[in-house]
């Protein structure tokens, strides 16, 4: 109980009403925050190019906006384990954790200010310095030690800026200076990882652009392991802060017009091999948060999309094995057998990567032996599917 005052009274003092919204070392914004409600208001964008929200119409409707990006940086309040943090914390919202660390971010280049510190990015950026893992830890494991040093457990960290309901945390190697974020599964088949695993094999005889994901034991459970997106140089923005920002539909021609606009070469066939991916794969969890452009953090140019990421709600994910029924979407139609239509898949795969050797592969050691075996033949039936599917996209347009 002790702790949990002091660290509150820690978090008040270090929260001050004003804060300056920056991008490495350009003030982007100046905004107030109310403690109580934690909502801003009196927003001034300082810089348009780098604003990450849409700073066209009045004050009410910037603030909104930026009220809604600051809201969607936090860890969310539906993460399995946030109200242990909260506990440990003693707060009602994460947003006030999420303040206190400067909103640091190993997506973006990002930061909240505190309007009075002397702060520079060189010094503060989670990429080129260390950072506290105590946070992420402390909703990933429940039966981790509760933090007792309030200096540690109010660093800098990566985690209260990490989306997602999964458990997770970010990783510092220091044997080649990279993070790795490390994801568990869901339920009692935490089935997640394995299908990380399974689509980066996919991916790789593929030959798409992908983020690699591994298996590891992280104590009785299987996890994910991949690497950074993001670095010093480059930073990951979701498509939903790009849709937002430039007043787009959240449908595939605008986002693949506006890149036409940011004259990035080739993107629209990496977006159209992620559409082939989520329909081989049955992924139904592609919302605009689960793919993103790579930016040039210095010029703020479009780069290309992301390398392919987080495909862990796939496999028919905690649901049972079906084949009757159309694979749910959110990224450019209802189902995933209308998000192929929009492309064409025969661009992209010149002959179907045995599906079943990946899966034995994948799925080695994954200890649900009668769900493996359901899966394994669900997969055989996808991957007739997916063949019927080439071969009648041959046929109409041979005829």
């Amino acid at each position: 109980m002790q702790l949990q005052k002091s660290l509150k009274q820690f978090i008040l003092v270090n929260m001050n009403n004003e804060y300056v919204l920056k991008h490495q070392d350009i003030d982007v914004a100046e905004f107030a925050i109310d403690k109580d409600s934690m909502l801003v208001s009196g927003v001034k964008i300082l810089d348009e190019k780098f604003s990450p929200i849409n700073y066209r119409g009045n004050e009410v409707v910037i603030g909104g906006n930026l009220n809604y990006w600051l809201g969607s940086r936090c860890v969310p309040n539906t993460r399995d384990g946030i109200e242990r943090l909260k506990t440990v914390y003693n707060v009602k919202e994460v947003k006030e954790i999420m303040f206190l660390q400067m909103g640091l971010s190993l997506s973006d280049h990002y930061w909240i200010d505190n309007n009075k510190s002397k702060n520079k990015w060189k010094e503060i950026n989670l990429f080129e310095n260390r950072y506290n893992e105590i946070f992420g830890k402390i909703i990933f494991d429940k039966k981790l030690r509760i933090v007792k040093d309030i200096n540690a457990a109010s660093k800098k960290s990566p985690d209260g800026t990490t989306g997602g309901n999964l458990r997770k945390y970010w990783e510092y190697n220091k044997n080649n200076n990279k993070s790795y974020l490390i994801k568990s599964g869901s339920g009692e088949r935490k089935q997640e990882p394995h299908n990380e695993y399974f689509a980066s094999l996919l991916l790789d005889e593929l030959k798409f652009d992908y983020t690699p994901y591994t298996l590891r034991k992280e104590g009785k459970e299987w996890v994910s392991v991949c690497p950074c997106i993001s670095d010093i140089n480059n930073e990951l923005i979701s498509a939903d802060d790009m849709r937002r920002k430039y007043g787009i539909g959240e449908n595939y021609n605008d986002l693949v017009d506006l890149a036409q606009k940011k004259e990035v070469t080739g993107f629209k066939e990496s977006l159209d091999k992620m559409i082939v991916l989520d329909y081989m794969i049955n992924n139904t969890d592609r919302h605009w948060n689960n793919f993103g452009i790579l930016v040039d953090s210095k010029t703020n140019a479009w780069i290309k999309l992301a390398p392919i990421f987080d495909n862990g709600y796939s496999l028919w994910n905690n649901d049972f094995i079906r084949h009757d029924l159309p694979v749910k979407n959110r990224s450019f139609a209802d189902y995933n057998e209308d998000c192929i239509e929009l492309v064409n898949i025969n661009n992209y795969v010149k002959e179907l990567p045995d599906m079943i050797v990946i899966f034995d592969k994948a799925f080695k050691n994954y200890e649900n032996d009668d769900r493996k075996r359901d899966l394994r033949k669900g997969i055989e039936v996808k991957q007739t599917e997916i063949r019927e599917y080439i071969k009648n996209v041959n046929v109409m347009q041979s005829s």
